[in-house]
């Protein structure tokens, strides 16, 4: 509480002096009297009317060491309490109107503060920045790091990398923020987003012979904030999707005997769809990826081995985090094979997907196995289904449907941040 007291200098002066029988005294004008303002209530410890900052007391007396009129703790100027002290005054290094710490336009705590202001570099009430690369402007939960102003596009993402820029003016260019958002960063379910597939034929859309991927039949599990990119084309390994089938050699092999990329500056027409800084992935998407059937291929242009496939789920991993969007990885789902009445898996390139999946840290759906269990709970051995298989290896539209249901679950299941979006 702040209180105003008036004090007769004059008269306290002579009293003092006649107790303390000295000729003057540090702080006495015989011929002043003048307001002094103090920081307490009428019997506060500091600078009140008794205790601590009495009239004539030790501590708090009209020139005591601690409170009085120009005291080192609590007076009129002093270093701790008084109108302009170190510490609590109006104009202190702690505590005061204009101090380092904790007053109106502090270091520490104030309102424009270095740390934990309404602009803030660390803390303050936009922390960290919306992603974008490197951060954002005006983002709401995120990095830690640079001054308003610094680092990120204009806040995209509103839930930034490390190093957004703080405050809420926006982003410029600059330092913060170490790239787009993380795997596991928190999810807006609010905000419109696109889920991309990426895929073979057993992904791809539904064609007039009633042959359909699982792909095209999952928009239905999802709500109104996300939409389905179909980018899964029949008849593609993993390498001829990212580089286009006719720019990878139907003939010549490197030394590991690997079909060769023709021009690798070149991609298909699906990754860069998927590419184009407009239409294609934004920061906050989700993009599944599952190759594994042509892969298999013994002969180029489609054949790929088991290193180069890893590595391939590498570059999209790469590719995908670039634009700020998320990767997920999948097996490909297994055809009708049976062994008497049980269904049995006949897929590989299953422990590349997972390897890729660690060492990338990308969540994986393990849709091999999954299909797998589908397949025997519907006991489609040994004499398959009408309804659900088109051929034994691509989907009826009834068998694409129930298929993404399971991946639907397995995202719930797995805990993966697009389940936010599912219904």
């Amino acid at each position: 509480m702040k209180f105003a007291m008036t004090i007769n200098l004059k008269n306290l002066c002579s009293a003092l002096l006649l107790a303390a029988g000295a000729a003057s005294l540090v702080g006495c004008d015989a011929t002043t009297t003048a307001p002094v303002t103090g920081t307490g209530g009428n019997a506060s410890t500091v600078g009140g009317s008794s205790g601590s900052g009495g009239k004539v007391s030790a501590t708090g007396g009209a020139t005591p060491a601690t409170g009085g009129a120009i005291p080192a703790t609590g007076g009129a100027t002093p270093s701790t309490g008084g109108a302009t002290p170190a510490t609590g005054g109006a104009v202190p290094s702690t505590g005061g109107a204009t101090p380092a710490t904790g007053g109106a336009i502090p270091g520490t705590g104030g309102a424009t503060p270095a740390t934990g202001g309404t602009t803030p570099g660390t803390g303050g009430s936009s922390k960290g920045g919306a992603s974008g690369t490197g951060g954002g402007a005006a983002g709401a939960d995120g990095g830690v790091g640079g001054t308003s102003g610094t680092g990120g596009t204009t806040g995209k993402n509103d839930a930034s990398s490390t190093g957004g820029a703080g405050g809420k003016t926006d982003g410029g260019a600059g330092a913060g923020g170490s790239g787009p958002l993380p795997d596991g960063a928190p999810v807006d379910p609010s905000k419109k987003i696109t889920f991309w597939m990426v895929g073979d034929s057993t992904m791809q859309n539904c064609s007039g012979t009633g042959q359909c991927g699982w792909a095209s039949e999952f928009q239905q599990y999802l709500g109104p904030n996300a939409t389905v990119s179909n980018q899964a084309r029949g008849g593609r390994s993993i390498q001829t999707w990212i580089w286009g089938d006719p720019n990878v050699s139907k003939t010549a092999t490197d030394a590991n005997g690997e079909c060769q990329v023709i021009d690798n500056t070149t991609y298909s027409d699906n990754l860069t769809t998927m590419l184009d800084p407009v239409k294609g992935m934004q920061p906050g998407d989700w993009v599944y990826v599952a190759f594994g059937i042509n892969d298999a291929t013994a002969t180029c242009n489609r054949h790929v081995g088991k290193a180069l496939f890893q590595s391939d789920l590498d570059f999209m991993a790469k590719t995908i985090r670039s634009k700020g969007a998320n990767p997920i990885f999948g097996t490909s789902t297994s055809g009708q094979s049976c062994s008497g009445s049980t269904n049995v898996a006949n897929r590989g390139f299953g422990p590349e997907t997972m390897a890729a999946g660690t060492a990338d840290n990308v969540p994986v759906i393990d849709l091999t196995t999954l299909s797998v269990a589908l397949y025997n709970s519907l006991k489609l051995c040994p004499g398959g289904s009408t309804t659900f298989w088109f051929d034994g290896t691509h989907f009826k539209t009834d068998g694409a449907t129930q298929v993404a249901g399971v991946v639907a679950k397995a995202i719930k299941d797995q805990g993966i941040g697009l389940a936010a979006y599912l219904k």
